[in-house]
C-alpha cells in the first residue's frame, strides 16, 4: 500500500471499538471487541486490538502488511496510569505511527471537536476530564473499581448486589423490592450460587447488573431509585470537580450516560450539552496529529 491507514480505538473495560480510516478521513470500517482497559488487560491489550482490526480489514478486502502504513489514535480506559501505558506502547508492533491516550481524551476531543471542554464519562467505569485552553488536561475521579467509579456501571452493579445479600441474609431493614429479586434471578438465589457468580467477578461483571437496576428505577422501585439518584449525585460531583462555575461546555458520554439522564439532579441535565462526535473521531484527531499530546493535571486546586 502507498496511502496510509489511520486505526482508532477507543477501549474500555467491557469493549472496545476500533475503526480503520484512509488517508482521506473516509471510514472505512469499524468492529467491536471485548475489553482493553490497561488495568484489566495491561500489555496484552494488544492482542485484543490487532484481533478486531483484522475483522475490519478482512472485511474491506485489506490485505498484505498494512501495519506498516497504519497510524494508530489509541484512547484506552486506564491509561493514565503511565507505568501501563508505557508498557502498552513498548509492546506495539511495527507500524506507522503511535499515539495513545486516556480514553478520556479521545472522549474529550470529540465531544468538543478539539476544542476546550468537559466530560463525564459513565460506562462501566467513571472519570471526569477536561481539555483546558492552554492544553492541559484536568482528570477527576479515574481511580477504578476497588477504590472509585462512583456512580458508574460496576458501582451501580455493587451496590445493588450489596443490598441483594444483606436480603439474602435477613439483614436489610426494608422487604425485598423487585429488584432485590431480579438480581437474585440473575446473580442466584442461594448463597452458593451467589458466591459461584461473585468468584473473580471484573468490574464488567458489576456493570452488567447496571441496566436491571435502571429498568427497576424506572418502574418505581424505590431500592433501586435510591441506588441511581445518588448515582446522579457522584456524577454531578465529578463534573464539578471539573468547573465549580458551571460554565465550561460539559458532556456526558459513554453507555450509561443517556439510560441515567432521568435520574440525573436537575443543575447537571441544564449544564450537559449533547457531544459534538464520539470518542473514535476524537482517536482519529490523535492518529492524524490534530491534537497535542496529552499533558494531564492532577493537582487542580
Amino acid at each position: 500500500m502507498d496511502s496510509r491507514l489511520f486505526c482508532c480505538v477507543d477501549g474500555g473495560a467491557s469493549n472496545t471499538r476500533v475503526a480503520l480510516f484512509d488517508d482521506t478521513g473516509q471510514r472505512l470500517g469499524l468492529s467491536v471487541g471485548g475489553p482493553t482497559s490497561l488495568t484489566i488487560r495491561g500489555a496484552d491489550a494488544w492482542q485484543e486490538i490487532l484481533s478486531v482490526l483484522e475483522n475490519v480489514a478482512r472485511a474491506v478486502s485489506l490485505e498484505g502488511d498494512y501495519l506498516g502504513q497504519t497510524h494508530f489514535g489509541i484512547g484506552l480506559a486506564g491509561a493514565n496510569n503511565s507505568a501501563q501505558r508505557q508498557l502498552f506502547m513498548e509492546a506495539a508492533p511495527r507500524v506507522g505511527g503511535l499515539r495513545v491516550a486516556t480514553d478520556a481524551y479521545v472522549a474529550a476531543l470529540g465531544a468538543h471537536g478539539g476544542a476546550a471542554g468537559a466530560v463525564v464519562i459513565v460506562g462501566t467505569g467513571s472519570v471526569g476530564y477536561r481539555i483546558e485552553a492552554a492544553g492541559r488536561c484536568r482528570l477527576a475521579g479515574g481511580w477504578g473499581f476497588q477504590v472509585g467509579d462512583e456512580g458508574s456501571g460496576a458501582w451501580i452493579g455493587r451496590q445493588a448486589i450489596m443490598q441483594t445479600v444483606r436480603v439474602l441474609d435477613a439483614r436489610h431493614r426494608r422487604p425485598a423490592t423487585a429488584m432485590h429479586r431480579a438480581i437474585g434471578e440473575h446473580c442466584g438465589v442461594t448463597r452458593d450460587e451467589m458466591l459461584s457468580w461473585l468468584w473473580g467477578a471484573e468490574p464488567a461483571r458489576f456493570a452488567e447488573i447496571a441496566p436491571l437496576v435502571i429498568e427497576c428505577a424506572g418502574d418505581g422501585d424505590m431500592a433501586a431509585l435510591a441506588i441511581v439518584t445518588e448515582a446522579g449525585r457522584e456524577i454531578d460531583a465529578l463534573a464539578e470537580a471539573l468547573d465549580v462555575t458551571r460554565n465550561v461546555p460539559l458532556a456526558l458520554v459513554g453507555g450509561l450516560a443517556e439510560p441515567l439522564d432521568p435520574f440525573l439532579p436537575d443543575r447537571l441535565r441544564i449544564w450537559a450539552r449533547a457531544p459534538q462526535d464520539e470518542p473514535i473521531a476524537g482517536a482519529l484527531m490523535l492518529a492524524r496529529g490534530q491534537a497535542p499530546d496529552e499533558t494531564i493535571v492532577w493537582q487542580n486546586r
